[in-house]
């Protein structure tokens, strides 16, 4: 397993894993409108400028040359995207994806204290098995559910 940046000629293909593992594990957690923002979110064109300003960095998690999961690390600090193959789930490549990402915050600020998340129903678990810790409660914004999570370095 190889974990790479992701740079502009893999992003959409990057974003088609994304959108079908959304499909696949996360969908039935989500209202409409949910589902709807998480959409409008991924478009390329969206992400796209979102790498080209840096608000926004991509890792890939590749076995071979298979694509198998993704992160997204927004502004420096918080992690944005991350999937993994349900095929590849619960094998440590969420957690590998997640040390890349921090690694990368940390290589642009040596002085950050924290990363944070806003964690899927689903994903939860995950980062509370990384060592995330819940801020509140789950919330529900714009038909999204989602825990606001921390993780102190």
């Amino acid at each position: 397993m190889q974990i790479c940046k992701i740079g502009e000629r893999q992003l959409e293909k990057a974003l088609k894993l994304i959108q079908d593992i959304f499909e696949e594990c996360d969908r039935e957690d989500y209202e409409e409108p949910g589902i709807q923002s998480f959409y409008h979110f991924i478009q390329k064109e969206n992400m796209d400028e979102k790498c080209k300003s840096g608000e926004m960095v991509f890792f890939g998690a590749y076995d071979q040359s298979d694509l198998v999961g993704v992160i997204a690390m927004r502004d420096g600090f918080h992690v944005s995207l991350l999937f993994v193959r349900k095929d590849y789930q619960r094998q440590g490549i969420a957690t590998r994806l997640v040390r890349r990402g921090i690694a990368y915050c940390l290589e642009q600020n040596p002085a950050l204290k924290a990363i944070t998340v806003s964690a899927s129903p689903k994903g939860r678990d995950a980062y509370e098995a990384m060592g995330f810790q819940a801020l509140t409660p789950e919330q529900k914004k714009q038909g999204m559910r989602f825990t606001p999570m921390r993780l102190n370095l």
